[in-house]
């Protein structure tokens, strides 16, 4: 049996990455990195049923070309918008288990699941690698794997990604960094994590978290990830958002029971998306505390015109505003 696993970050597609096996989610339709590849396979003649499993089973296919590793795993999971920080735990550990039954797979990859519906970013890295060094310290896997390769389709994300990871690995007993990045992971025969990868995916769900409410908009990505995304970890809290475009069923549920829970919703009206002021109008009715932003007064709606708003001109003064507000909130 291997003892040790390389577990590195690479800038890419998971279609296109090479290794002895790719691992999907099936979250009870397909979407991003597992709908890309089902058209491929598809085309190469894989029926997309063979691709749809129930919770908690799994199916391992053939990908007779269409992708650049041999087999594919598809694990299916509950529904995305009940696909949290611990499912995203346990996903990585159900994969590894299954993956045994090919002891001669030395290399797999496989995606971070979370930042693109609205997750926490680093959390959600933190809980997929987390579940998958505990899963492996305790001697699940495939007998010969030696390589774990996460594969991030966002170059800036990726970064991003990679500085989490070495923030949350750092320290952690059986894991050493490798020169060139990434990580080495130890079997051991007793299990020990440091702290914020152990907490990732297990009590996430009852960390302080802020809510954002804004558009999902390329040109307010900038805005969320450097000009809120920051301010809101240096005041120690998750920083969650949720894109209405990509979830089925009850969204609607899944944005209030994430303001409800809050500690505090910051609302980004500019570009007056209706659905933001809606949630704003939750939030109120809820009692949250809400920092309202918009970069220019002129695209304010309705009454907040009455309330406080912080109007800000550029990421950082945003960064420094939003700062300053946090830390009056306590």
């Amino acid at each position: 049996m291997s003892v040790s696993l390389e577990v590195v970050l690479e800038v890419g597609d998971l279609a296109d990455t090479s290794a002895d096996a790719v691992v999907f989610k099936y979250a009870q339709r397909l979407y991003g990195a597992a709908g890309a590849a089902a058209k491929r396979l598809e085309a190469a003649g894989v029926p997309l049923s063979q691709l749809e499993v129930q919770p908690g089973e799994y199916r391992f296919v053939e990908t007779r070309g269409s992708l650049a590793s041999p087999l594919a795993l598809f694990v299916g999971t509950v529904r995305l918008g009940d696909f949290g920080y611990h499912e995203i735990r346990q996903f990585t550990v159900r994969a590894l288990k299954a993956l045994e039954s090919h002891s001669a797979l030395k290399h797999v990859a496989g995606t971070v699941h979370g930042p693109n519906y609205g997750l926490d970013e680093d959390e959600a890295v933190l809980a997929f690698v987390g579940g998958l060094v505990e899963a492996f310290q305790r001697g699940t896997g495939p007998q010969g794997l030696e390589r774990f390769t996460v594969v991030e389709l966002d170059a800036r994300r990726a970064g991003r990604l990679r500085k989490a990871m070495e923030r949350g690995l750092s320290g952690t007993p059986g894991v050493t960094a490798l020169p060139g990045g990434g990580f080495r992971v130890q079997r051991m025969s007793a299990f020990v994590q440091a702290p914020p990868m152990a907490s990732a995916g297990t009590v996430s769900m009852a960390k302080p978290h802020a809510f954002v409410a804004m558009p999902f908009s390329p040109e307010l990505e900038d805005t969320y990830h450097y000009g809120i995304q920051g301010p809101v970890k240096a005041a120690g809290l998750l920083c969650e958002r949720v894109d209405q475009a990509v979830f089925d069923g009850p969204i609607i549920q899944r944005i209030k029971e994430r303001i409800d829970t809050a500690k505090v919703v910051i609302a980004d009206l500019s570009m007056a998306n209706p659905n933001v002021y809606l949630e704003v109008g939750y939030a109120w009715g809820k009692g949250r505390p809400t920092i309202l932003l918009v970069r220019d007064v002129r695209e304010l709606r309705f009454d907040v015109q009455s309330y406080r708003c912080i109007v800000y001109r550029s990421i950082r003064d945003l960064e420094t505003l939003l700062e300053r507000e946090l830390a009056r909130l306590g």
